[in-house]
């Protein structure tokens, strides 16, 4: 099926789908190893602190490389961005199970990094010129919802196919999800017409307006005050709380499963109060993260961690809708400088995270965390003062 000929109101629906799927894949492949970081640091003899670099090095990769690579791009279609994409994840995925070697892995993800920008931007791209002005902010929700899911599934997918003390399952899946996806957007993604192609031509009145860098700002910090903790909650779970393997799977699919609700919930304020909302579930993170090692009842841990699941979702949600709309003069290009400030946050809060947990054990999960929210409150202040917030 092509859909060359859609006109947007029926074309969006379809992109959407296809968005989801593939953004989902993508993301998963980015995640999946923090719920994989006992396995690699056993099988190449690393540190779990030196392990948890693979996912520094993809989002730093994905935040330096990401938006010289996204303009770039900006002359090709959106179609054709994202299966060369996809297709360079499978082929990654495929290279670490040829060649098993930490620095081989390192090496990919650093290049799989490189490309998250280019793929989000393409899609996001698509979900603006398609949707309408009024349904905006609630369609790039829906079309980020593929990016949290990835998030908060790939950590107990990549922990379930890790039972038997083996990381290839979880890349074997990974490359044929893939290929699979890019063969999904070369049949169903909607072809955009030659004059809606991106342009990297207004990209620069982004660069130059105070308020679009603020709300960048903003995005670094939640993720890094997001990520000093989510990081190591696989590992707390395995060292401090005693889960079985399986036990933690099912407890961060439960994680993943109330990120839906953060998903819907950030879906209904994206047009009206994103900023706000940031700023709660971000100081939400270090509260439950500490709760969960000073209350250790097994009801009342579940319950923290249900709640962080939908703070978490929520958050990286929002920040990718309210950049995107602060930015809506060059949306794809909005979305790829959040997608790389994200992970210049997510880099950021795995070296704090690590630091932490290596200086103080990984019951401190929470206090690397705790440390980076005034910062989260600062940046907001400032865009709460400023005249427009969008």
């Amino acid at each position: 099926m092509s859909g060359a000929s859609l006109p947007g109101a029926r074309a969006l629906p379809l992109a959407l789908f296809v968005i989801i799927i593939s953004s989902a894949v993508v993301v998963a492949t980015e995640f999946i190893v923090v719920g994989l970081l006992p396995v690699l640091s056993r099988d190449f003899g690393v540190s779990t602190a030196t392990a948890g670099a693979l996912v520094g090095a993809f989002a730093l990769s994905a935040s330096v490389l990401g938006p010289p690579l996204t303009l770039a791009a900006a002359s090709l279609s959106p179609r054709r961005i994202l299966i060369g994409v996809l297709v360079l994840y499978a082929a990654g995925n495929l290279a670490t199970l040829l060649w098993p070697d930490f620095a081989v892995m390192m090496a990919v993800r650093i290049v799989q990094g490189a490309a998250l920008p280019v793929f989000i931007s393409a899609g996001t791209a698509t979900v603006s010129r398609l949707a309408s002005p009024e349904r905006a902010g609630r369609s790039l929700a829906l079309a980020n919802t593929g990016f949290a899911i990835g998030v908060v599934f790939a950590v107990p997918v990549g922990v379930a196919l890790a039972q038997n003390g083996l990381w290839t399952p979880s890349f074997m899946a990974l490359t044929g999800l893939a290929a699979a996806a890019a063969g999904l957007v070369a049949v169903a993604f909607p072809r955009l017409a030659a004059e809606k192609a991106p342009r990297a031509a207004p990209s620069s009145r982004l660069l130059a307006d105070y308020r679009f860098i603020l709300h960048l700002a903003l995005s670094v910090a939640a993720f890094a005050a997001m990520f000093a903790a989510y990081t190591y909650l696989t590992a707390w779970l395995a060292e401090r709380a005693g889960y079985s393997n399986l036990q933690i799977a099912l407890v961060l699919a439960g994680f993943g499963a109330a990120g839906l609700i953060g998903i819907a919930a950030a879906a209904r304020i994206a047009d009206e109060a994103p900023l706000l909302a940031t700023a709660l579930a971000v100081v939400a993170v270090p509260v439950i993260a500490i709760g969960l090692v000073f209350l250790e009842a097994t009801g009342v841990r579940l319950l923290l961690l249900g709640v962080w699941g939908i703070a978490h979702t929520a958050c990286v949600t929002l920040c990718q809708v309210r950049v995107t709309l602060a930015g809506r003069v060059a949306p794809g290009f909005a979305m790829a400088l959040n997608i790389s400030a994200a992970n210049l946050g997510i880099a950021l809060g795995a070296l704090v995270g690590g630091w932490v947990v290596a200086r103080w054990d990984v019951d401190a999960i929470g206090w690397g965390s705790l440390g980076l929210v005034p910062f989260v409150l600062a940046l907001a202040a400032m865009l709460a003062s400023s005249k427009d917030l969008r």
